[in-house]
């Protein structure tokens, strides 16, 4: 069984053990693309059932500080008998996936997990799954750290490559200053492209149009000799940011990068 069919399989039988067997997994680009399509596919009660599913194994993970509820002593025994390692991947994947679900996002339980963790990665995997509200408390809080904490840099830098890439063991990568960035490049750019309101991917793209600037720039800081195309110079000025659910602070943010980027890149 491959590793995206085992994560259907725990999400469709949502109980504490096939969790455990599914979700503890590393993360990649091909794998989510076809545990998103499958999750596409269900209908909304489905979809609030894996919803509270995964709140309540986030509720577990985090020693029920989350919310008050009633958890079988079974199910505490399995998750207590966990290695660190694979409570790490159960909760990246519980994280990743609770921001994908096609619901509105629980912000309430992200943002208190947020606060409870300190662990770079669930950080980061915590503000990509908040994009979409466009609420930006979780986002800002990341960028700052992105932009004066060296291991933010290197961390978000070598886990986009890899999971771009679709590398194995993704944790343990590390962007080296000379490889080619080109795959973690690209997806950024086209999105930067996307300004139409007509567009499908029009929200998506405005959701994610600052960490897409951020890590566009941290890429080009790293690499002071790797200059943009034209053509990417061209996307980068010319993309919309006065979106109207961004605040006054966010599109001063945004500028503030895209001058820094255009200065790098020349």
């Amino acid at each position: 069984m491959k590793e995206y069919e085992k994560i259907i399989t725990a999400v469709s039988k949502r109980n504490i053990q096939t969790a455990i067997d599914g979700f503890s997994v590393d993360l990649n680009d091909e794998l989510t693309n076809n545990v998103r399509s499958y999750l596409d596919s269900l209908s909304i009660d489905e979809l609030k059932e894996i919803q509270q599913f995964f709140n309540d194994l986030l509720n577990l993970l985090y020693d029920e500080k989350l919310y008050e509820s009633k958890v079988k002593e079974a199910d505490k025994l399995l998750i207590r008998n966990l290695n660190e390692k694979d409570k790490f991947k159960l909760k990246e994947t519980v994280i990743y996936f609770s921001g994908r679900i096609p619901l509105k996002v629980d912000l309430d339980i992200l943002k208190k997990v947020y606060y409870l963790d300190d662990n770079k990665y669930i950080k980061m995997n915590l503000t990509y799954s908040t994009l979409s509200t466009f609420d930006e408390e979780l986002e800002l809080d990341f960028v700052e750290k992105l932009t004066t904490i060296d291991e933010y840099d290197e961390m978000i830098r070598s886990w986009t490559m890899a999971f771009f890439k679709n590398i194995n063991n993704p944790y343990e990568y590390k962007d080296r200053v000379e490889d080619d960035w080109t795959k973690a490049k690209t997806p950024r750019i086209n999105r930067l492209a996307i300004n139409e309101k007509e567009n499908p991917k029009y929200k998506k793209a405005m959701a994610y149009r600052l960490l897409d600037f951020v890590v566009i720039y941290l890429f080009l800081r790293n690499r002071k000799n790797n200059s943009l195309s034209e053509k990417e110079k061209e996307i980068i000025n010319n993309s919309f940011i006065d979106y109207e659910l961004y605040s006054e602070n966010k599109k001063n943010t945004i500028r503030d990068f895209r001058k820094k980027i255009i200065t790098i890149g020349k």
